[in-house]
């Protein structure tokens, strides 16, 4: 059995796929002799990341999380290809990386970053989150506009076909 890294299982936790246990199929001609067993001597990185994070990160993670999975279903009905490639970066890359990037740095340096930036690595992480997060409510928002939009057409028409002189919107 093959053990995924880091990186793999965060991608599969944002993709949503963090419930399946089973790590990828080897390469073509790659034998899973020799590789480290589940359990107590395997990585603890592989299967405990989320017990690496402070809890208000886990918590903007998976709101992140969620938010990208439900902006990826609007924005690919609606054809916004550019948020969709957006949200793919942000999902794949920039959310796996960032994190494992905290997670790398060994907690007994993590003062380290204080002492050269002023600011907490936790803080920094949650900074970042929220930049983020912020620019998933962006999209949201765009999105809801365009209901919106739409919405106060379907009114204006249904006053003008109906004979009504002013609608809410006017």
């Amino acid at each position: 059995m093959t053990k995924r890294s880091l990186m793999d299982n965060l991608r599969a936790f944002f993709s949503g796929d963090d419930d399946d246990p089973s790590p990828p199929a080897p390469a073509a001609g790659v034998s899973n002799a020799g590789a480290p067993k589940a359990g107590p001597s395997a990585d603890p990185l592989d299967s405990n990341w989320k017990e690496l994070i402070a809890q208000s990160s886990l918590q903007r993670v998976l709101t992140i999380r969620d938010l990208v999975r439900d902006l990826e279903k609007e924005t690919t009905a609606r054809g916004m290809q550019t948020e969709v490639d957006e949200l793919g970066r942000i999902k794949e890359t920039h959310l796996p990386r960032l994190i494992q990037s905290y997670i790398d740095i060994p907690e007994q340096h993590r003062a380290d970053v204080f002492r050269e930036t002023g600011k907490s690595a936790s803080f920094l992480l949650n900074e970042s989150l929220d930049k983020m997060l912020a620019r998933l409510r962006d999209i949201s928002s765009q999105l809801a506009k365009g209901n919106i939009t739409i919405f106060a057409e379907n009114v204006r028409f249904v006053d003008l076909y109906y004979e009504q002189t002013k609608g809410p919107f006017d």
